[in-house]
């Protein structure tokens, strides 16, 4: 029934597009300033108000704000997403985030800017940890600022720069277990701040919902006290998806690898379960120095606007990828639904349950998972 509940409370969408009829067919003769106005025009706009149910901070509430735009001739879609939330745990959080895509794709301008204050339990790191399903409820308030620029350097290929500046106070949420009083009795705040390349490969049709190519993503993060970070660390990670069309539908295949470096702090440690690797895993319940995850998930349409999806994978964390062959396997299956919200921009409402070692997990959010 809250699934049920759920689905008709996010079709509760409105999208707007607009378009300057007096601009054509007064002339032949194209007026460049004419018609960069008008490819300055939206798209499409998502209104939406988004439940929100995760393992890992409880169900709640978020509105999304997110419209679609051409901002020169012949460049993909560009997008702006503005969030606010509130969960049952007492965690909420703001943000923005920037897509922007210009010179027909020469050019990519990303960035996030956010808060969050979230509640929810810290596992220790290791499998074992997370296995023993012993926690401790914690509350940790973050804020962070990530820029990126990226630059064409061949066909469908980008280079590019990352800036991470993020900080994070952690504190015990409530009285500490008596066994780790002495060690974690008040707030601990971190600063990290860093430098590092982007690589990317992509000849995926859409970014939002893609039915054809490639994505191949590296990402490297070299914080370092000469920035303004307390700790000196190396972190990356790696994604390689593939999609193309089966059938009525679409298979899409994803690997993900995360490894980090000695005197990481615990956020940023590689968390089976953040973002969507796996879901059916409460975030940061097993996280440690390295991680993979291997999924695949085929998506199919089911008539006028919904569609559903059915999905399984697998991964591993250790201290270090040789450590690997040592670690339990991680398993994930589920199955979901999915709305279209706006036509133009193949942007999805998404509900999915999955199921993971340890139990099974509900999830709504807006895009496909990968």
């Amino acid at each position: 029934m809250r699934l049920a509940a759920a689905a008709a409370l996010c079709c509760a969408l409105l999208t707007a597009h607009a378009t300057d009829q007096a601009l054509l067919g007064k002339d032949m003769a194209i007026d460049p300033q004419k018609e960069l106005a008008e490819t300055r025009l939206l798209e499409d706009v998502v209104v939406a108000p988004i439940p929100i149910s995760n393992p890992t901070v409880g169900t709640g509430l978020a509105v999304v704000v997110m419209p679609f735009y051409h901002l020169m001739p012949n460049s993909p879609l560009s997008n702006t997403a503005v969030a606010a939330g509130y969960t049952s745990s007492g965690s909420w959080g703001v943000g923005a985030a920037q897509s922007t895509r210009i010179r027909g794709d020469e050019l990519r301008v990303d960035g996030f800017l956010g808060y969050v204050e979230l509640r929810y339990n810290f596992f220790g790191v290791g499998s074992a940890a997370g296995g023993a399903g012993v926690a401790v409820p914690i509350v940790q308030k973050g804020a962070a600022f990530v820029p990126e620029l990226l630059v064409q350097v061949a066909k469908r290929a980008f280079l590019g720069v990352r800036y991470r500046g993020v900080r994070v106070e952690t504190a015990p949420d409530g009285e500490p277990p008596a066994q780790i009083a002495p060690l974690f009795n008040q707030s601990i705040t971190i600063t990290s701040s860093g430098l590092g390349p982007v690589a990317v490969f992509d000849t995926r049709d859409n970014e939002m919902n893609p039915a054809s190519g490639v994505l191949i993503d590296f990402r490297a993060n070299f914080a370092d006290e000469a920035f303004g970070s307390d700790f000196d660390y190396r972190t990356f990670t790696l994604e390689a998806n593939y999609y193309r069309r089966l059938g009525a539908g679409v298979l899409a295949l994803r690997g993900y690898a995360c490894g980090v470096s000695d005197n990481t702090p615990l956020f940023d440690l590689c968390l089976f379960g953040a973002g969507t690797d796996l879901r059916g895993y409460e975030a940061g319940r097993y996280r440690d120095r390295s991680m993979f995850a291997l999924q695949g998930e085929y998506r199919f349409p089911l008539g006028g606007r919904f569609g559903a999806v059915a999905f399984a994978g697998s991964g591993r964390v250790a201290p270090s990828f040789g450590d690997m062959g040592g670690e339990p396997d991680l398993p994930s299956f589920g199955a979901g639904l999915r709305w279209l919200a706006s036509e133009k921009a193949r942007v999805n409402l998404s509900i999915d349950v999955a199921k993971g070692r340890d139990g099974s997990a509900a999830y709504v959010y807006v895009k496909e998972a990968f």
